[in-house]
């Protein structure tokens, strides 16, 4: 396991980050969003774009930490492991499938 890593495991140190991210999913969640909208989104709430902002802010800050203590980190290693990370929460927070749910398509007979 990386120094990086292992620090922010021992000190919990993308708790925050995993909280807004857990809070972005479900008003992604409440919206009724597909994970295909979110390549795309087709609007975003103030609350969406506050929590994405605190977010990037906190990302950010976490890089910041990690650059402070084990000097210039590979970007996409760091990248890597956040998107590992939000896999996580995405399996929390799934959302749904708008086809499969849509009144439509299911008096369509599929």
């Amino acid at each position: 396991m990386k120094p990086w890593i292992k620090y922010i495991h021992q000190l919990n140190a993308d708790k925050e980050l995993l909280s807004i991210y857990f809070q972005l999913r479900q008003q992604f969640q409440k919206e009724g969003w597909t994970e295909k909208d979110l390549e795309k989104p087709p609007y975003y709430t103030q609350e969406i774009m506050s929590l994405f902002e605190r977010f990037n802010m906190e990302r950010k800050r976490i890089g910041s930490e990690l650059t402070k203590y084990f000097g210039n980190l590979d970007l996409s290693d760091y990248m890597d492991y956040i998107q590992h990370r939000m896999a996580e929460v995405d399996k929390e927070t799934p959302l749904t499938d708008k086809r499969y749910n849509n009144k439509d398509y299911l008096d369509n007979g599929n």
